[in-house]
């Protein structure tokens, strides 16, 4: 089984492994940064961006990482983990994850985990709506 949740140097090795070429600041215009970006030219001429938070300790939120996988990185969960356990490159194109993952907003998160003690995965089981909703009953019950 693979992390679902990796950190911020994770992606920074997989992007070693896979031949992304990290944009010197002065590329980007401005002196500093809040995040180091990287690109790829891939084979068919498309140009993929992603970029890393600093702090490459920080875990990712499975959501985010998924959206990530998916719309820069253009690989699937199990591509993103070979590639770093191999150290071979993704050979592109390659089926993503299909299933988009909900990033729910972090108060909507904190009623549900620290008020409803809701577990992580019952909370990537629900839509938006779901747990918005959840947490406008939860608030409805308390102010009776």
């Amino acid at each position: 089984m693979t992390p679902t949740s990796p950190s911020w140097a994770d992606v920074e090795r997989f992007l070693g492994v896979d031949g992304w070429r990290q944009i010197p600041a002065g590329e980007r215009g401005g002196r500093r940064q809040t995040h180091i970006f990287f690109e790829k030219l891939l084979p068919d001429g498309r140009l993929l961006q992603t970029h890393i938070s600093h702090d490459r300790s920080k875990a990712i939120s499975p959501g985010r990482f998924g959206t990530i996988l998916r719309e820069q990185l253009e690989v699937s969960r199990a591509d993103f983990w070979e590639a770093i356990r191999s150290g071979e490159p993704v050979a592109r194109p390659v089926d993503t994850d299909d299933e988009a993952r909900v990033e729910h907003d972090a108060w909507v998160i904190a009623v549900l985990v620290g008020e409803l003690h809701i577990s992580a995965e019952e909370i990537e089981a629900l839509s938006e709506e779901e747990a918005v909703e959840l947490v406008h009953k939860h608030w409805a019950r308390e102010h009776r």
